[in-house]
């Protein structure tokens, strides 16, 4: 699994290097710098001959531009190094470059192009030659907040120009932590990040600005980063191969998962329809619905495969209090239990899924109106003793933790961390990059899945997809690892058949055998 951190934990890893093992920073620094030519070599090609802007701001980020752009130069390459800072606010390794820089400057004579000009308008630039490449060095990972005067302008003529740009670390603008941007930043072709890619680089904006990403070992030995406690992880297909079930030789239906799901309501056949289709899509061997009774006749047309239990049901056909004795005997039978997909904000049907939840003694995945019923009674979640999956998109989970909607976008991973390590279960956070978080703190970001997804009934499929991997013997966190990738895997296959916009939530279903396709042949090369 690929470890990701955020800027604070890999400042905590550079300080440990240099402290506490003895690697002089400005090592890190050439290390550092040594990678990022390494990433243009092999991403854009050789530059001898190529004129290159090197924009360069007064941190750390600053002091690499300039080592890069001292080795570019010795690549026969045109350098113009551009200072957004007066060289005395310089400091640290950051200085040492510039110096370097600076005699390296004065005694070329003339063995080629390396300038350093200090830039105050960005209208100076015009004097210059257009470049073939641009290095943007201007901010490190820490940046939050606007760009302002000299850096905005410098940013906005940097995205004008067709060159070719390289962002050292981060793209210039973007957060380091959530991947948003205030108002500006720079769209890069390349972005090579030190140590651990950033979670900026995961989430929002940051899944678009860096263009491609290329990791720099800088020589941070690896048991680092675990001693400073970093739990963030990208999930690849290779996290997800080594974790899906393997059906045994002498299998039958009751030994590959038995689901029970409490689902639907007048109007929402759709959302039973879709969650228990995809459990057994993923191999569960049995799956029960139990809906309403008044239901049973048009969920009979469009589930073959899943067996239906008529409920007793209120006055306007959702799961009725009466139900509660016939639904405890089919939670017996059960190995998971999907609580949630279309079951109506009715009252009763409320009060007969909060006692179902109280009395919990299987596994489950609660999603939508599964969740409704519990809001206020989250603690009710820390008595239970068994895997419990929450799969919440942000409005649901700011309705469960009064968090407001923006906060939630924009601190998915923390939000995540903290709710699942207080209340014990695993959280899946659906959105545009969905995380998981389990109780001992880790979280995992999701890499599959695309706009189209966005459709109605999406999450019930995502839900059923989970449970029935639960079924299979899937602990709730690794079920919830290959239900979330393979779920954006399967959009992603429907997509590039069909198009995002004619998306529906059918077509992700109907590609999961696919997606699972595409996942063993991968484990075969």
């Amino acid at each position: 699994m690929l470890l990701v951190a955020t800027p604070e934990e890999m400042r905590k890893c550079d300080s440990y290097a240099i402290d506490n093992l003895g690697i002089p920073g400005l090592l890190l620094m050439e290390n550092a710098s040594q990678g990022v030519i390494q990433s243009i070599l092999m991403k854009y090609g050789n530059v001898n001959g190529k004129k290159i802007f090197v924009f360069c701001g007064g941190g750390n980020n600053g002091g690499d531009g300039l080592a890069v752009a001292r080795k570019l130069f010795g690549m026969k390459a045109d350098v113009y190094v551009f200072l957004l800072v007066e060289p005395d606010k310089l400091r640290g390794d950051a200085r040492t470059n510039y110096e370097i820089a600076l005699k390296i400057h004065e005694k070329k004579g003339k063995a080629g192009i390396f300038e350093i000009i200090i830039l105050s308008d960005v209208k100076e630039l015009d004097k210059y030659p257009k470049p073939d490449l641009v290095i943007d060095a201007i901010f490190g990972t820490g940046f939050k907040g606007k760009v302002e005067g000299l850096f905005y302008d410098v940013i906005s003529w940097i995205n004008s120009t067709r060159a070719y740009t390289v962002s050292i670390d981060i793209p210039s603008g973007l957060n380091g932590d959530t991947g948003e941007v205030e108002n500006i930043a720079v769209r890069a072709d390349l972005t090579a990040t030190m140590g651990l890619p950033k979670t900026g680089l995961m989430l929002n904006m940051g899944k678009i600005l860096p263009g491609k990403i290329y990791i720099i070992d800088i020589g941070i030995p690896s048991f680092v980063y675990h001693m400073m406690g970093i739990k963030t992880y990208y999930l690849e297909l290779p996290d997800v191969k080594k974790r899906l079930p393997v059906r045994p030789f002498n299998a039958h239906k009751y030994s590959c998962g038995k689901i029970f799901a409490l689902v639907g309501s007048p109007g929402l056949t759709g959302a039973a329809t879709m969650s228990t289709l995809s459990a057994m899509r993923v191999g569960a061997g049995a799956v029960i619905a139990g809906v309403p009774k008044s239901l049973s006749p048009v969920l009979e047309m469009k589930l073959t495969e899943v067996m239906k239990l008529p409920l007793p049901e209120t006055e306007e056909h959702t799961i009725g209090w009466d139900a509660l004795d016939l639904i405890e005997e089919y939670i017996e039978w059960a190995d998971v239990l999907i609580i949630g997909p279309g079951l109506s904000k009715n009252y009763e049907t409320k009060q007969v899924i909060l006692n179902v939840i109280k009395k919990l003694n299987k596994k489950a995945v609660i999603d939508a109106d599964g969740l409704n019923a519990i809001i206020g009674n989250l603690n009710i979640l820390k008595s239970l003793h068994n895997e419990i999956v929450l799969t919440p998109h942000p409005g649901e989970f700011s309705r469960l933790t009064n968090l407001p909607v923006d906060k939630i976008e924009r601190e998915r991973i923390k939000v995540a961390r903290d709710f699942a390590t207080e209340y014990g279960v695993v959280l899946v956070l659906k959105g545009d990059t969905t995380v998981i978080a389990n109780p001992e703190g880790e979280v995992f970001i999701n890499s599959t899945g695309n706009p189209g997804m966005a459709t109605a009934g999406s999450g019930d499929v995502l839900t059923g997809m989970i449970a029935g991997l639960m079924g299979q013997g899937l602990s709730a966190v690794d079920a919830a690892i290959c239900g979330v990738y393979l779920h954006g895997l399967a959009g992603d296959i429907a997509r590039d058949k069909l198009g995002e916009l004619p998306m529906m939530a059918m077509d992700i279903l109907n590609s999961i055998p696919d997606a699972i396709q595409k996942v063993m042949k991968e484990e075969k090369g």
